[in-house]
């Protein structure tokens, strides 16, 4: 008696099973709810971060290394990646433009003196930079293409 009702249970469930497959793969479906979407791609955005470097009397500081790293946390310990760096021009401006991946919202803007009493000697400085808080300016193309944001951060240094 149990054989014969596993056999009969097997052979309706098979035949549901057979017409909800195929109802699925139909041109009808197709034609309700179109092909389906293949996507593959990172979330990325342009982050062009700007400002201008100088001392604690507002003189602008050139020669200066202004480097952005980016913060990620990999089982609980902190890892920095190198993104670009620049030194300040006459006028103690720096600009840099680069494509990030962003894991976690936070960047560190190192600011250091690489040549030493030429321009004057100053102390190093690491200023923290939140992604959230950039400024949109264009909008991305596309799925994965976030768009073009803006970070202005002006630095004034301390003499050694």
């Amino acid at each position: 008696m149990k054989v014969r009702f596993n056999r009969w249970y097997n052979t309706i469930l098979t035949a549901l099973l057979s017409l909800l497959g195929y109802g699925c793969s139909s041109e009808n479906s197709m034609e309700m709810y179109g092909p389906p979407i293949l996507m593959y791609g990172v979330p990325s955005a342009e982050y062009k971060i700007s400002g201008t470097v100088t001392d604690e009397g507002g003189k602008a500081v050139e020669g200066i290394k202004t480097s952005v790293k980016q913060v990620t946390n990999y089982e609980g310990k902190p890892i920095t990646f190198a993104i670009d760096s620049v030194l300040t021009d006459a006028n103690g401006h720096y600009d840099m433009t680069s494509t990030h991946f962003p894991q976690s919202p936070e960047i560190k803007l190192i600011v250091e003196d690489v040549d030493g009493d030429t321009n004057g000697a100053y102390q190093n400085d690491t200023i923290d930079i939140n992604y959230n808080n950039a400024q949109k300016v264009k909008d991305g193309e596309g799925t994965w293409n976030n768009g073009t944001f803006t970070i202005k951060q002006d630095i004034k240094l301390k003499k050694k």
